[in-house]
């Protein structure tokens, strides 16, 4: 996945410059604000979000595409070099101090990938792994940072699965002003980050100790048993198929044709 990391972000830099990813004008410090998507086939990853969620597509050069639904831009999606064969979405936080925070990952035990790289048009981005593994980067966005959405096929959460949740948060709460927060859910308690009020991160023990650290993130979906029938028909794989003892059956954890793990979450 680190490797991955790295050379998404090469993907990225064999542009002088990239589109920004918004217009705004106003930051969201502390917030996933992008994603992007490392994929080995890029035309396969583009039929298969058009397909189960409707996205469109416009291509910046050979290796990078833009997405976006309903005429707003929500995500970016790089071609690797096939060789790799590495397929994940990276989470992208907004960040005035990238500097700051990649030395403060450092000093907890975490690592600089790729340290901080200016990108004409876009901003300036890093990518990190914190100390448990999980890889997530840093954007400091030149117009601002995108508005928050959560319409269906859109993206609505987001979440780090570790070996040690309680770790993982004091690590990212030690990386800006949040607060820690928690709430009842299936008869325990699910743990979160929150800045200004707003939920931020979520933590969760990985379900399965075969699966590395990783941060995952969610679409909400309308019908998630109608959108599962699109994963199938698209070439995707169901990990995880509703089930009422998990989130009164909201969600459920797809794989896109590339490998790429998602979770689709309907309203509750």
């Amino acid at each position: 996945m680190a490797v991955a990391a790295v050379s998404l972000t090469g993907c990225q830099l064999s542009s002088s410059e990239l589109p920004a990813i918004s217009d705004s004008g106003t930051k969201n410090s502390g917030h996933v604000v992008w994603h992007d998507l490392i994929t080995p086939n890029l035309a396969q990853s583009q039929a298969f979000y058009a397909s189960v969620f409707g996205w469109q597509f416009q291509a910046v050069n050979d290796s990078y595409t833009l997405a976006s639904l309903d005429g707003k831009l929500i995500a970016g999606m790089a071609e690797l070099d096939n060789k790799q064969n590495a397929s994940h979405w990276l989470s992208l936080i907004s960040s005035k101090d990238i500097a700051g925070v990649s030395e403060k990952t450092i000093k907890a035990g975490g690592k600089v990938l790729v340290s901080s790289t200016e990108i004409k048009g876009r901003g300036t981005i890093a990518v990190l792994e914190d100390p448990q593994g999980a890889v997530f980067s840093l954007i400091n966005t030149v117009n601002g940072d995108p508005e928050t959405h959560q319409t269906d096929n859109s993206w609505v959460w987001q979440e780090v699965w570790s070996d040690n949740p309680e770790q993982s948060k004091a690590f990212y709460q030690s990386l800006g002003n949040y607060s820690a927060q928690s709430k009842p859910l299936n008869n325990g308690n699910y743990s979160y980050l929150a800045l200004n009020g707003k939920p931020a991160i979520g933590f969760v023990k990985k379900p399965d100790a075969e699966i590395g650290n990783t941060w995952v993130n969610y679409i909400k979906v309308a019908d998630i048993d109608a959108t599962l029938l699109k994963v199938t028909s698209a070439g995707g794989i169901v990990l995880m198929a509703p089930s009422d003892k998990v989130r009164s059956g909201s969600v459920a954890i797809i794989r896109d044709p590339a490998g790429a793990g998602i979770v689709i979450q309907e309203q509750m």
